[in-house]
């Protein structure tokens, strides 16, 4: 008798750029050990859907029309799915620049069923056209919200050699497993963040209700960095200014964040104030309009709070300092 093979439900939110889905699409449904349903959330796209989406019998398509948030529609995605197949094992949300390799979510479901306190696990990050060199091995953040890939442009021989497991505060949102039952008691993603930082709040509120997050070496995804996001710059720097403050609010213990508040401020004060010396206009401008959007979104950021659980052991994952990249 075969042995059933554990379900996953995937979900990749497209706006555009009709070869990069089909060559995501195309390498999800040559996925080894799984039984793989997947979902595209077609987020505003005007352009025709490469056929594979369109025609192949385990890919669904939901059209929004209005413009979603990545986490509103991937939690729409993941429901979509859910009425039209049974219950899955497990959820894994994908960035529409994204290739994996055929055995990569067979190893992924594999750490969760071995660690059953693992509740989210996440791939070895290639950066799509190097030779060799890392996107990702989970993400660093440190006590003022800066948050990083471990180990981005990095060839893998540079960074070391790679554990069989590597636990990690969070992991990245551009190729991110959950067990569908902690994504179900979890709520799904939050959908105040928006575009960015939704996957540190996912994997902080996993960690608070008790639950582990893990980088699984032997899973390999290679991905376009930023093919989508560029599109729209001026986004991507206000949703990366706010959410990064709203992520410490919500989150945050007490201590942590009267600690660190008073350099929080000051870093804010010195970004916006190098920003404009340097001649970056759109930067500045989005940095002002990310402070606007957090004073509009801290009463609702306050309200979530509370609802956090109350494990904090993640805390001491936090990174002392970043990269000076990520200080820019």
């Amino acid at each position: 008798m075969p042995a059933v093979l554990p379900t996953v439900h995937a979900v990749v939110v497209h706006r555009s750029g009709e070869d990069l889905l089909a060559r995501c699409l195309e390498s999800l449904l040559a996925s080894r050990g799984v039984d793989l349903q997947v979902t595209v959330v077609a987020n505003a796209c005007d352009e025709v859907l490469p056929s594979l989406a369109e025609a192949h019998p385990r890919v669904h398509v939901l059209r929004s029309g209005a413009p979603l948030g990545f986490a509103a529609a991937s939690n729409r995605g993941a429901a979509f799915l859910r009425e039209r197949a049974a219950v899955p094992d497990h959820l894994y949300f994908m960035n529409d620049d994204t290739v994996s390799e055929p055995d990569a979510l067979r190893e992924l479901v594999g750490h969760l069923d071995r660690d059953r306190r693992c509740a989210i696990a996440g791939p070895r990050l290639m950066l799509q056209g190097t030779e060799g060199r890392l996107n990702s091995l989970g993400l660093n953040v440190t006590p003022g919200g800066d948050a990083w890939d471990e180990g981005i442009g990095c060839r893998v021989e540079e960074w070391g050699p790679l554990p069989a497991v590597r636990p990690v505060l969070a992991v990245t949102g551009s190729a991110l497993l959950v067990r569908r039952d902690v994504f179900d008691q979890l709520g799904g993603w939050e959908e105040l963040f928006g575009w960015y930082y939704e996957d540190v709040d996912l994997c902080l509120r996993a960690r608070a209700a008790g639950w582990s997050v893990a980088v699984v070496p032997a899973a390999v995804v290679h991905h376009a960095l930023s093919a989508t996001a560029h599109r729209d710059q001026g986004l991507r720097l206000y949703h990366t200014f706010r959410n990064r403050l709203l992520l410490v609010v919500v989150h945050w213990p007490l201590d942590l964040l009267l600690a660190s508040a008073p350099r929080l401020l000051l870093s804010e004060g010195w970004r916006l104030v190098a920003r404009v010396g340097r001649g970056q206009r759109l930067e500045a401008r989005s940095q002002v309009r990310a402070w606007l959007g957090f004073v509009r979104l801290l009463p609702a950021a306050i309200a979530r709070r509370r609802r956090r659980g109350r494990q904090r052991g993640w805390v001491a994952l936090l990174s002392p300092t970043g990269p000076a990249q990520v200080l820019q």
